[in-house]
């Protein structure tokens, strides 16, 4: 996974574009793209089959001065993988660091009956605590799998509603079951979850976020580099998705 992720940093974004299409077609995943002037969505998997499946959404754009390695171009690694192993369809969003842009025009054109459930990846390349948060549809049958006590206990996973901003702002518009997640250093994620303690000091959360280790790892920070990647938090991620939805 780590060598998608060098194949798509430090490039334009018609050409990181055109190399993720690449990497699609050469693992025989079927693609449909959505787009206008500024937007460009890439639908993978079998959208033409009526049967509903769980969507994983990666955003596939980045800042100009970042690698893209954790932001977000580790979650598209990630979703590669499970596309070729697990029952799943997924959507690469444009537009996440410029106003969800890509996630608003996917929610215009999205084929709401195929959609099982959908699971926002974002930030998942650094980091030992895999973090979530469901926004929408907790007694998800998906869902209730991803979380329940075992699977937390196996896989480090934390719950917490404070997570960075990411596509799932606009993604709850579909009104499908939602599920939010990005791997993070425990001291961080221990950290967004004391949050939830103090509601009425929800104004320094941008602050608390910026403080974080796995900030220094996105947005040009010390740490945003290809290198600092973490192929076993990235494999685990993997393995607890596939508990819910293996082929």
């Amino acid at each position: 996974m780590k060598e998608i992720v060098r194949y798509l940093s430090r490039c334009s974004k018609t050409e990181r574009i055109n190399r993720l299409i690449e990497i699609l077609d050469q693992h025989e995943i079927p693609i449909q793209i959505q787009k206008t002037k500024d937007v460009v969505n890439i639908l993978a998997g079998d959208f033409d089959n009526k049967e509903k499946k769980p969507l994983l959404c990666a955003h596939h754009d980045v800042v100009p001065e970042s690698s893209g390695a954790n932001d977000n171009l580790a979650s598209i690694a990630i979703v590669i993988k499970l596309l070729e192993t697990s029952r799943c369809r997924a959507v690469f969003l444009d537009g996440e660091e410029s106003g969800h842009t890509g996630a608003k025009l996917f929610c215009q054109e999205a084929p709401k009956d195929r959609i099982e459930c959908m699971i926002v990846l974002d930030v998942c390349g650094y980091g030992n605590c895999m973090t979530y948060w469901i926004c929408r549809g907790r007694f998800c049958r998906t869902f209730r799998k991803l979380t329940a006590t075992r699977i937390r206990k196996k896989y480090h996973l934390l719950s917490s509603c404070f997570l960075p901003e990411s596509d799932d702002r606009v993604l709850g518009l579909l009104q499908r079951p939602l599920m939010r997640m990005s791997v993070l250093p425990e001291k961080d994620a221990y950290a967004l979850k004391a949050l939830e303690a103090f509601p009425d000091l929800t104004t320094d959360v941008a602050e608390v976020i910026g403080s974080l280790e796995v900030s220094q790892t996105i947005h040009g920070g010390l740490l945003d580099d290809p290198d600092i990647l973490m192929p076993e938090s990235m494999e685990n991620v993997v393995c607890h998705l596939q508990e819910a939805f293996i082929r």
